[in-house]
């Protein structure tokens, strides 16, 4: 038995163990294990913790730091390596694009190549949101205000715009109020999980980029340009002006398609009780 257990004894004589307490020592240990750094950027800037903040299928999110800025970061571990040689490149290529893009509405910091579990993978750093996406905000409130709605859009198209006139465009390819973050005491808002659209075809390789209720018609003939975004846009609007997801009516991906290729509008639109927004 543990010198650091405690025996308490009842009145009718039994013993009992007790756990012992967490000293004040060891959870300064716990602590220090957590602010530990474990691994950092190939240039020293980025800092990594072994505190787990999202998984998904392919990724992996640990918290980090910015030692620049000394602002927290959100540090993805993508699993590149389950992608062909041809996709691999083309992933990285359209990350490097995004290397070096500042601006107040998209959250991207920088990539790399790295060895993840014996395996080449990706490491993504991008900033961390800690008000949650702008899917959750829905959940949350129910109706949002008009002027929050423009406000928010407002930024929205900001940083599409700013996507859209690099060189060469960038397109996102999966806008939805999910891609899009809440970040900081001003609540503003951020274009997230670029850089990613690439690796979800190729993990689902018998799908289209994108999300279906969000995508425009001519994403499913793969002959597109920006226009696609914007329709996505439209529909974040749609989500933001309702609360309800668009053509949630529908109850798969083949039922939308085809509501989406005859340009019929989802359900929710009719919803949309001011005039000017619904314009």
């Amino acid at each position: 038995m543990s010198s650091t257990n405690r025996i308490l004894s009842s009145d009718s004589g039994e013993e009992t163990v007790v756990a012992p307490e967490t000293l004040p020592w060891q959870q300064r240990a716990d602590d220090d294990d957590e602010t530990q750094a474990v691994a950092s950027s190939p240039d020293g800037r980025f800092l990594k913790f072994n505190i787990e903040i999202g998984r998904g299928s392919f990724k992996t999110v640990y918290k980090g730091l910015d030692t620049e800025t000394t602002v927290e970061v959100a540090w993805c571990e993508l699993q590149t390596h389950r992608l062909s040689r041809s996709e691999r490149n083309r992933f990285v290529e359209e990350v490097e694009m995004l290397k070096g893009l500042q601006h107040p509405n998209i959250a991207f910091f920088d990539s790399w190549k790295s060895t993840l579990r014996g395996h080449q993978g990706t490491i993504l750093v991008t900033e961390l949101m800690t008000s949650g996406t702008l899917k959750t905000y829905l959940r949350r409130f129910r109706e949002m205000k008009l002027k929050l709605l423009q406000r928010w859009s407002f930024q929205i198209l900001k940083g599409l715009q700013f996507l859209h006139t690099a060189l060469p465009p960038i397109l996102h390819r999966d806008l939805k109020c999910d891609n899009v973050f809440i970040t900081g005491p001003t609540a503003s808002v951020k274009i997230g999980d670029l850089g990613l659209a690439t690796l979800k075809k190729a993990s689902f390789a018998k799908s289209v980029i994108g999300t279906p209720e969000f995508m425009a018609p001519e994403m499913y003939d793969e002959k597109y340009d920006e226009g696609v975004d914007v329709y996505a846009f439209g529909m974040c609007i749609l989500e933001m002006a309702t609360s309800e997801y668009p053509y949630s009516e529908c109850h798969n991906a083949a039922q939308i398609y085809r509501k989406v290729s005859s340009g019929t509008k989802p359900d929710s639109f009719f919803k949309v009780k001011v005039p000017e927004l619904r314009q």
